[in-house]
């Protein structure tokens, strides 16, 4: 597997379960810094994490682009200094050391060398998923399934959250494609075996008190002591009832396709330009000009992100319903497991 992410709470919970899971070979780990977590914030956490399990071996780890592939579009400010720091809580400084290698370049080193087709899991914007397919379009082929943590088709978005982005004119999209809609819809558009694991099924993956709590009481290993610290830290957001395990639950389905069950849907991304931008999530200081070189361009913040039907582009499957209880389960033990 290569796992692309963006350093986010549930990132942390899914590398780990990968880790864990004897039947998950993770090959590349590559950061979408356009997401949640920035760089070198999310290289250091990562390496930190990948020591917890145990005898995880040398992979390689490294970052894609700053920015989205066009638009001005950044997750609230708070979320990001959440996930820089793991929500404040400490691990120790790995010995391990971060490829200087673009993401790009590892997806595609990965895929080269694997000795069987590879399941990429993405969980963040899908900006280093699309200028990889632009580079090496002839990758494709390599790639068993792409699993994204992404998207809704049916269920409302997810866009505004109360007390950071009140007044927010977008109710249809999901927050990973709406950073990089222009990303989203140019992988949506690639000829791969593509699952979406969006909020169509994630919304039934909450992660109440009583998730918590049944987690904490069996912790056991150094991945699930740093778990129950990371909820812990985050009774506030379990309490709201925002928090689900968006990407812990596609990491799941990586491992066991019969935690998705749904259809199948030809999706592209809504994306339009437009003079009057939405700042409360826009950076004001991003480069104008694009990874290409071309002009950024200000999306609409209205449609951005919103998943389309679209008959010319391939089909893919839609998550629509899971087992909760089994989630959960499977993650609770998994991460008290020893890794083989």
């Amino acid at each position: 597997m290569i796992f692309d992410n963006d350093m986010a709470i549930d990132d942390w919970a899914a590398l780990l379960y990968l880790l864990h899971h004897p039947e998950a070979d993770v090959k590349a780990i590559t950061i979408s810094a356009s997401g949640e977590s920035r760089c070198e914030p999310a290289l250091r956490n990562t390496l930190s994490l990948l020591d917890l399990p145990g005898g995880v071996p040398e992979i390689p780890v490294a970052c894609g682009d700053d920015y989205p592939l066009d638009g001005y579009f950044v997750f609230p400010e708070p979320w990001r200094k959440d996930s820089d720091t793991l929500s404040g809580v400490e691990l120790p400084a790995s010995k391990r050391r971060a490829s200087s290698q673009h993401a790009v370049e590892v997806i595609h080193q990965t895929l080269q060398s694997a000795e069987e087709d590879v399941t990429i899991v993405a969980t963040g914007p899908l900006t280093n998923i699309a200028q990889w397919l632009e580079r090496y379009p002839e990758d494709a082929k390599r790639v068993a399934a792409l699993i994204i943590m992404g998207g809704t088709v049916d269920a409302p978005g997810n866009i505004i959250v109360p007390n950071f982005t009140d007044g927010h004119p977008n109710t249809t999209a999901e927050w990973n494609i709406y950073i990089d809609p222009v990303a989203a819809d140019r992988v949506l558009a690639a000829d791969i075996p593509t699952v979406l694991v969006g909020l169509d099924v994630t919304n039934a993956v909450r992660v109440t008190e009583m998730v918590a709590k049944q987690f904490k009481a069996v912790a056991a290993t150094d991945s699930a002591r740093f778990w129950s610290q990371v909820l812990d830290r985050n009774d506030w957001f379990i309490a709201s009832g925002e928090y689900y395990f968006w990407d812990t639950l596609a990491a799941l389905i990586a491992v066991d396709s019969s935690l998705c069950q749904g259809d199948k849907k030809a999706l592209g991304v809504a994306i339009a330009v437009t003079d009057d931008p939405w700042w409360p999530t826009s950076d004001k200081v991003m480069p104008a000009r694009r990874w290409d070189g071309q002009a950024r361009s200000h999306l609409d913040a209205t449609s951005a992100g919103t998943l389309v039907e679209n008959d010319q582009y391939p089909r893919v499957t839609v998550c629509r319903e899971t087992n909760p209880g089994t989630v959960f389960y499977e993650f609770r033990v998994r991460l008290n497991s020893s890794r083989r």
